[in-house]
């Protein structure tokens, strides 16, 4: 309630929780945590622990799309659904069937893996949410640069040619779909998704129940 007393009053930069760590009475460490605002843009980021991504047909990295607001402040308390496109050497390993691509976004984020192919270069991969509405937050993406690999690559050069032909086949079907479908089915297929999950959660529920009994 003091936050909200602070909003109204436009005084957003009183309102914050100070950590502060001590040594022998002095501070010598703080973190500063802002309240989330009003959600107004998707950023992404990879999960590589500044680990270069091979080109070598099998590295993995993981891209992860969160709902932020205007200073960058995840909003954590969010039931967004984000979809992700791809451009370039790469493919994802994800789809709706198993319901990583479209990917409800949980605790704030939401994950998804993307695979290199054995062209070294630069894959753009961009985020949207589907559920567009008047404070929609703006579409974001990120580009990941792949290097060549250090090994030889053993495999055929017809099946590598092949496999490259797929791989943009692939994420050409994967645009083209997403450009025919309409919101409704979009909005279908998250609800599918949410009663999955809450499925899940009532069984874990079911599950602690039983065993406390």
């Amino acid at each position: 309630m003091y936050d909200k007393k602070l909003a109204r009053s436009n005084k957003h930069n009183d309102s914050y929780l100070l950590a502060e760590g001590l040594i022998d009475g002095k501070v010598v460490a703080t973190h500063k945590v802002m309240p989330t605002r009003r959600p107004s843009k998707l950023i992404l980021w990879t999960d590589n622990e500044h680990v270069e991504t091979t080109a070598d047909g099998s590295d993995l990295v993981t891209v992860i799309a969160a709902v932020a607001d205007d200073k960058g402040n995840i909003k954590r308390l969010n039931n967004s659904t984000v979809y992700f496109e791809l451009e370039g050497p790469g493919t994802f390993v994800a789809d709706g069937k198993t319901g990583t691509n479209p990917r409800i976004v949980e605790w704030g984020t939401a994950p998804i893996l993307v695979r290199a192919t054995t062209n070294p270069g630069e894959i753009k991969v961009k985020a949207r949410l589907i559920k567009e509405g008047k404070h929609t937050a703006t579409p974001g993406e990120i580009i990941i640069r792949t290097k060549k690999s250090p090994l030889p690559l053993i495999a055929d050069p017809q099946e590598l040619h092949l496999m490259e032909k797929q791989v943009h086949r692939i994420n050409e079907n994967q645009n083209s779909e997403n450009e025919s479908k309409s919101k409704a089915e979009y909005e279908k297929q998250i609800k599918e998704l949410q009663q999955q999950i809450n499925r899940l959660k009532l069984k874990e529920v079911e599950q602690q129940q039983s065993d406390f009994e």
